[in-house]
C-alpha cells in the first residue's frame, strides 16, 4: 500500500524562484544590468547619457559606437569558502562582477576640465559605484566594491576604459536528489525500560485463518500460551512464535497447535507510541 503524504506541522512559507536556478550567473548579471539601467532612468543621473549592456560574447570585435560612452557588465569569477556542513556540500560563494566603463573623455564633469556638456569618465565611474553599492540581488547579500583601475586607452578611437569590480556573497549548496532510502511510513517507539509494564490476565483466543492471534496491545513480553482446556503450556519457538512489537502470536507448522484452535493466552505489555506519515490528527498516538 502506498504511503500517504507527510503532513507538515505548519504551512510552507518559503520562497519559490523563477527561473528555478535564481542564483545562476546569467540571472545575477541581468539583475545588475537592470539596476544600472534603473539608475540611468532617474533625472539628472549621468548614466542616462551612455549605453548600458551586458558584456558582449565577442569582446575582441566590440567597437563602441555611442557618442558618449558605454558600460559593459560582465562576470569575473568566484571563490568558495570552507565547507559548513559534514553531511552536504554547503559553502560561502563570493562572485565578482565587473563594469567596464568606456568613455571618450575623462574630465568633462570632474577633474582637469575640458570642453563639451556630456559627463566625463570620472563622473560616470562615481555614478556606477553609487548605483551598485548596497544593491542586493535576490538570494544574495548586498554588493560592495572591490577595486577600480584604469584599463587603457584606444588611441585610434579615442576611448578611455576604466574598470570597477564588485563582490556579491551568497551560498553554494549541492543540488538536492531523490532519497535512495525507503520513505518513512510508520514508526513505533517502545518503552524498553519496563517503566509502564502491566499484566493482561489469561483469556481465550482463537487462531484465525492465517494461524495468528492479534493481542489487544503491542510491546508485549512474558507471553504464555496454553490449551484452553488445561494442561502443559505450549513451547515458544516450537509450537508458536511471538511478534513482541506488534503483539501477535503465530502458530508454527508441525507444532502442537492446530489451525483454528482456542488457546488461553496471558502476557505483559508496556507503552508504545505509533507515528504514521500523513496522519491528519496528532502525529503520535498511544497504541494501547
Amino acid at each position: 500500500m502506498a504511503a500517504g503524504p507527510i503532513i507538515l506541522d505548519m504551512p510552507w512559507n518559503g520562497t519559490s524562484y523563477s527561473p528555478p536556478a535564481a542564483l545562476d550567473v546569467n540571472t545575477l548579471e541581468s539583475a545588475i544590468t537592470a539596476q544600472l539601467q534603473a539608475a540611468a532612468a532617474k533625472t539628472g543621473n549621468p548614466l542616462g547619457q551612455i549605453e548600458i549592456v551586458q558584456f558582449p560574447d565577442k569582446p575582441a570585435s566590440y567597437r563602441m559606437t555611442h557618442r558618449v560612452g558605454a558600460a559593459l557588465i560582465g562576470y569575473r569569477g568566484a571563490k568558495y569558502g570552507a565547507l559548513d556542513d559534514t553531511g552536504a556540500v554547503v559553502q560561502e560563494r563570493t562572485l565578482t562582477f565587473g563594469v567596464n566603463l568606456m568613455v571618450r573623455a575623462l574630465g568633462w564633469s570632474l577633474g582637469a576640465g575640458g570642453a563639451g556638456q556630456s559627463p566625463g569618465g570620472y563622473a560616470l565611474l562615481d555614478a556606477v559605484r553609487a548605483a551598485l553599492t548596497g544593491f542586493a540581488p535576490p538570494g544574495c547579500r548586498k554588493m560592495y566594491p572591490l577595486r577600480e583601475r584604469f584599463a587603457g586607452r584606444d588611441p585610434q578611437g579615442g576611448v578611455w576604459t576604466w574598470s570597477i569590480d564588485f563582490a556579491i556573497d551568497t551560498m553554494a549548496v549541492e543540488p538536492s536528489t531523490a532519497p535512495n532510502y525507503p520513505v518513512f511510513i510508520k514508526g513505533v517507539a517502545l518503552d524498553a525500560g519496563a517503566q509502564t509494564t502491566a499484566v493482561a490476565a489469561g483469556a481465550s483466543y482463537i487462531f484465525n485463518g492465517q494461524g495468528q492471534v492479534v493481542l489487544a496491545a503491542g510491546n508485549v513480553s512474558a507471553v504464555r500460551v496454553a490449551p484452553s482446556g488445561g494442561g502443559a503450556p505450549y513451547v515458544e519457538g516450537i509450537d508458536y512464535s511471538v511478534d513482541a512489537i506488534n503483539g501477535t502470536v503465530q502458530l508454527l507448522p508441525g507444532g502442537a497447535i492446530a489451525a483454528g484452535a482456542v488457546a488461553l493466552i496471558s502476557y505483559a505489555y508496556a507503552d508504545s507510541v505509533v507515528a504514521i506519515a500523513g496522519s491528519t490528527d496528532a502525529p503520535t498516538a498511544p497504541s494501547n
